[in-house]
């Protein structure tokens, strides 16, 4: 009966100790940023923004999660499905804080409860660069370590291979792109905060499009980091098409489709180059 009460009493002190720490730790997150969650499509500068989290998360109170790069480098020793936004949004409240946190860079739809109180930064490119850099990619791109994730790569570029670029670009405007940019869209109408920034201000001014970023999150980077990231960053780039690292120029859809892909591809996409401003 004493060991028993003795054990009981250790574990009140415990339990006790773990909810204090908890508390503490509720308290002091309070006071960092409010989270921020970076909404991006594929092909749109990864290199970029990799470097340009490393700079916030050096120069600020915010932690860098990316569970994409997590789940994509842990190969069979992760397997929470496909596409993994599905267990995110299945496991937010486990996953995702309020604060002190930047998320990212997400490339697909990610929605949760309380999502909407997030900060947003919306970093896109013209769709229709995005569908032939995409096109490119899936001969460049490195093979999933996920064996179930490889074998789908496999057979994706074999159908993308089988249909060309003009054929491609079409089928993925209705069945990716479109979709994708109005459920952005979506998340953005909703969200209390957010900044949208493209594709062109990044290549044709690399510092003002970090300087927004900055202002946005209330960051101060030296001149000295601002610089250093502008010279790594190299957004225009003189280097073959079907190299990993693309040049990066906006508007090579008008020289890689032809025409009348090009006008389909107009009306398809209409809605979405309207919206976002990339017409």
């Amino acid at each position: 009966m004493i060991l028993y009460k003795l054990k009981n009493k250790i574990k009140n002190r415990t339990d006790s100790n773990k909810l204090r720490r908890k508390v503490i730790d509720a308290f002091s997150n309070l006071n960092k940023p409010r989270s921020v969650i970076f909404y991006t499509t594929h092909k749109c500068a990864s290199i970029f923004v990799k470097r340009l989290f490393d700079l916030i998360w050096k120069n600020s109170k915010y932690e860098f999660v990316d569970y994409g790069g997590t789940i994509f480098g842990a190969g069979d020793k992760l397997n929470v499905g496909s596409p993994y936004e599905v267990f995110l949004e299945q496991a937010y409240s486990e996953l995702y804080s309020l604060h002190g946190k930047v998320y990212g860079p997400q490339r697909r739809y990610l929605d949760f409860p309380g999502r909407n109180n997030f900060n947003h930064i919306f970093f896109l490119r013209d769709p229709r660069d995005v569908l032939v850099s995409s096109y490119f990619s899936s001969f460049t791109h490195a093979e999933p370590f996920n064996s179930i994730e490889r074998d789908v790569f496999t057979l994706h570029r074999k159908n993308v291979k089988e249909k060309g670029i003009d054929t491609y670009v079409l089928d993925e405007a209705e069945e990716w792109i479109l979709p994708l940019y109005k459920q952005y869209k979506e998340l953005r109408e909703t969200s209390k905060s957010y900044i949208y920034l493209k594709y062109d201000l990044f290549s044709e001014n690399t510092p003002e499009f970090i300087k927004k970023i900055s202002e946005f999150l209330d960051l101060h980077p030296s001149s000295k980091s601002i610089d250093l990231l502008t010279r790594e960053a190299s957004p225009v780039q003189n280097v073959e098409v079907l190299k990993h690292k693309r040049s990066g120029k906006s508007g090579q859809y008008l020289e890689k489709l032809h025409p009348n892909t090009v006008k389909k591809l107009n009306h398809i996409l209409s809605e979405a180059l309207s919206e976002w401003e990339f017409i």
